[in-house]
């Protein structure tokens, strides 16, 4: 192939060795031949620590190839609104906008310009009066030729244009498809147009700027940057392979143990965020336990100011959970109201525990509200379950009951849990209640830091490398199976960027997407 052999010092640094290595690439699970792939070595010191080039990406992703062919779909929500946007991608969408009748005839217009227009249909009636944008290849959201056709909202026009525009030898956008062509065309890597999904369904400003730190490529930077380590390790030890004869090395034995617990540190630490992603993205869920009239539909209604929640003074009046959406310092909180639990052979009532349960399991805060003036509670194997989570003690009644001691169950006193006293009635003490869920969540949340994970599909994959640099770790002995656990690992990682990821999760992880996006 005409390439010079790069330079590498042997450690003992009494020769040199010329060494010329062209590999596949690393990231496809192949082991090192001589192929069109060519990593770039620089001289070594006689300490034998160099450095390797990055690996050449591919375009698109294995098994991925670009599509040629026109788009179009409806980029704004349904409904009534100020504007509406319809969007067409390919190759063919200035020529297909000039189709559209009363639009200027000729050349495209400058990149990122901006034309007023008025649509007719065939039979020479007005459809609207429009803005067309043009964005030309490779300056656009997906990379390819994209024109915005911006007319009034409403449900009318823009289907109307939409109908003209697919008259012209272009077909529907499948949901997500624009975003999709994004990452085909190395506009947004897969971590990136994750986030655009996160971004659109964000229910509160947390998750928002979660979204929009990882649509920056904060996370996907430091997984380049984890994975490309791996690949490092990865070509030294398969070139002590490949010159295993010679009997030399180029990385000493603990040199490469130090590095492959750095890069589980890191994984690990970011595997630990997930719990706290999750929240931001899904909100933190508040389940409202306790026996039966205990308050807890009364505390619902106070807490978001509505009557959400049947208040009655029998016993076993909810039957089921019921949610309300709270937005506590930026945070979307989901409060819970659920069934009374005691002792019951009714039948419907016996589901409505279970489903509080339930609700108990999944909760990240639990608010054990008890009745200050019968100071019923529930059995001890639900206090005990009750006691092992973030739970906060809220006495119930005050306005009643006024300044009467409690002595909290022996569970919770050995938990050190705190204990508030409100009327859900009244509202004395809710808000020193929200201010106390307000520090506990907050509090976690700003230890994670600014890099965090929120997709179940990341903390899967960076499990798995995990998972595999450990098995390495257990093999510094046999370098062959060591670096197949290596190539585990850089592949697990490479998932999460869309690296090393086949067509049908990528199929998957789009159609989540609204269309239009």
């Amino acid at each position: 192939m005409g390439l010079s052999p790069p330079t590498l010092a042997l450690p003992d640094g009494n020769f040199w060795l010329q060494v010329t290595l062209a590999i596949m690439p690393l990231s496809v699970g192949l082991r090192p031949s001589r192929g069109p792939e060519v990593f770039s070595f620089c001289q070594a010191s006689i300490s034998g620590h160099f450095s390797l080039s990055k690996l050449r990406q591919p375009i698109f992703p294995n098994s991925v190839t670009p599509n040629s062919d026109t788009i179009a779909a409806i980029a704004t929500p349904p409904g009534i609104g100020g504007i509406a946007v319809i969007r067409i991608s390919g190759p063919k969408s200035w020529e297909v906008a000039q189709t559209l009748p009363c639009i200027v005839a000729g050349c495209p217009p400058a990149p990122n310009s901006v034309k007023h227009a008025y649509i007719y249909n065939n039979n020479n009636e007005l459809i609207d009066e429009v803005l067309i944008s043009f964005f030309k290849s490779p300056h656009s959201y997906t990379g390819e030729d994209v024109v915005e056709v911006s007319c009034h909202g409403g449900n009318i026009s823009s289907k109307r244009i939409l109908k003209l525009i697919l008259s012209n030898d272009v077909r529907m956008a499948r949901p997500g498809e624009f975003t999709e062509r994004a990452f085909l065309n190395g506009k947004l890597d897969l971590a990136q147009a994750e986030a655009v999904a996160g971004l659109i369904h964000a229910r509160s400003e947390a998750s928002a700027r979660a979204a929009l730190s990882q649509l920056a490529g904060k996370l996907s930077e430091h997984i380049r940057e984890m994975r490309a380590k791996i690949l490092d390790l990865l070509a030294l030890l398969e070139l002590e392979l490949d010159f295993s004869e010679e009997d030399v090395s180029f990385q000493s034995l603990e040199s490469r143990k130090v590095d492959l617990l750095e890069l589980q540190h890191q994984i690990e630490h970011l595997i630990s965020t997930f719990a706290r992603g999750r929240i931001e993205r899904e909100g933190l869920r508040v389940a409202i336990v306790g026996a039966p009239n205990a308050g807890k539909s009364t505390l619902l209604n106070r807490i978001v100011g509505d009557e959400r929640a049947i208040v009655s003074p029998h016993p076993g009046t909810t039957r089921d959970v019921v949610e309300a959406h709270l937005e506590l310092s930026g945070h979307e909180v989901i409060f819970q109201d659920t069934a009374g639990l005691r002792e019951s052979s009714h039948e419907i009532e016996a589901i409505g525990m279970e489903r509080t349960r339930k609700a108990l399991n999944r909760a990240d805060i639990v608010l054990l509200l008890v009745d200050l003036a019968s100071r019923d509670l529930p059995g001890t194997e639900i206090l005990s379950e009750i006691s092992s989570k973030n739970a906060l003690i809220v006495l119930n009644k005050c306005d009643i009951i006024g300044s009467e001691s409690f002595s909290p169950p022996t569970e919770f006193k050995l938990s050190g849990t705190k204990t508030i006293k409100i009327s859900a009635l009244t509202g004395d003490g809710v808000e020193e209640l929200l201010s106390e869920l307000t520090h506990r969540f907050t509090h976690e949340l700003e230890t994670a830091g600014d890099l965090i994970i929120t997709e179940s599909r990341h903390h899967d994959a960076l499990r798995r490398s995990s998972e595999a640099i450990e098995r390495a770790r257990s093999l510094f002995h046999e370098p062959t199976l060591m670096a197949s656990d290596l190539r585990d690992a850089a592949n697990a990682l490479g998932e999460i960027t869309g690296e090393t990821i086949g067509e049908e999760v990528l199929d998957r992880i789009f159609s989540k997407f609204c269309i239009g996006k």
